[in-house]
C-alpha cells in the first residue's frame, strides 16, 4: 500500500517536471518564422496606409492655408482701394501675421518657413486694374505646390494675367490649381499659360 503510494507521487512529481521543462523551452523556430510573416505582413499593409494618410493631410494642410489666406486678401481688398496692388502685402503681414507672406516669394526654397505664403498681384480686365492676386503655397511631404487666384472681375484680353478659356478660368471668383513636379512653388510662376479648377478636387496639375 506504501509502496503504490510512493510510486503514485513520483509519477505526479515526473509529470510536473516534464510540465515545468515544456512551459521553459519557449518558441520554437517555426513558431517564431510564422510571428516574423504575420508582422511583415502587418507592416505592408500598414506602411502605405499610413503614408497615404500623411500625404493627405499635408495636403489638406496647405488648401486650408491657401483658403485662409484667400479669405484675408478678399477682406483686406477693399482696405487697399480695392485693389491688389503690391502694397496689400504689409497690410496682409499686420492682419495675419501667422502666414509668411512674400511677393513672388518661393515656398518650396523656405520649406522651413512656416506657414509660407507667396503672393502675387495680377491685373484682370484690364492692364494696371490690379483686380486679382494668386497665392501659392508648399506641401510637405507630397511635393505639390498648391496654387489659388482670387479674381474680382471678369477676365479680358487686355488684362495680361493669362487667364481665359483655355485656362478654364473666365469668370471672376476663385480658382484652384497644383503643381506635382515643381522647380518652385511661387505666385508669379503661375500668372500665365495655366489651367485652373473651381475646387481643391479637381485641381488641373498643367
Amino acid at each position: 500500500m506504501l509502496k503504490s503510494t510512493l510510486d503514485r507521487m513520483r509519477e505526479a512529481h515526473a509529470a510536473e517536471l516534464e510540465g515545468e521543462e515544456a512551459a521553459e523551452a519557449g518558441f520554437t523556430l517555426i513558431e517564431l518564422m510564422v510571428v516574423l510573416l504575420i508582422i511583415a505582413i502587418l507592416l505592408a499593409i500598414a506602411i502605405p496606409t499610413f503614408l497615404g494618410v500623411t500625404n493627405s493631410a499635408n495636403n489638406r494642410a496647405a488648401q486650408s492655408n491657401l483658403t485662409n489666406g484667400l479669405t484675408e486678401a478678399a477682406s483686406q481688398y477693399q482696405n487697399n482701394n480695392q485693389a491688389y496692388g503690391t502694397s496689400i502685402g504689409p497690410i496682409l503681414s499686420a492682419s495675419a501675421p501667422e502666414f509668411t507672406w512674400g511677393l513672388s516669394a518661393d515656398c518650396k526654397l523656405v520649406s522651413a518657413t512656416p506657414n509660407c505664403v507667396s503672393y502675387f498681384p495680377v491685373d484682370v480686365a484690364s492692364s494696371g486694374d490690379q483686380q486679382g492676386i494668386i497665392l501659392a503655397t508648399w506641401s510637405k511631404g507630397t511635393s505639390t505646390c498648391w496654387y489659388a487666384v482670387e479674381m474680382a472681375a471678369t477676365p479680358g484680353s487686355g488684362g495680361g494675367s493669362g487667364f481665359s478659356a483655355a485656362g478654364g478660368a473666365t469668370v471672376g471668383g476663385t480658382w484652384y490649381r497644383q503643381d506635382n513636379t515643381p522647380t518652385i512653388c511661387s505666385a508669379a510662376a503661375s500668372q500665365t499659360g495655366k489651367h485652373w479648377s473651381t475646387s481643391y478636387s479637381s485641381a488641373p496639375t498643367n
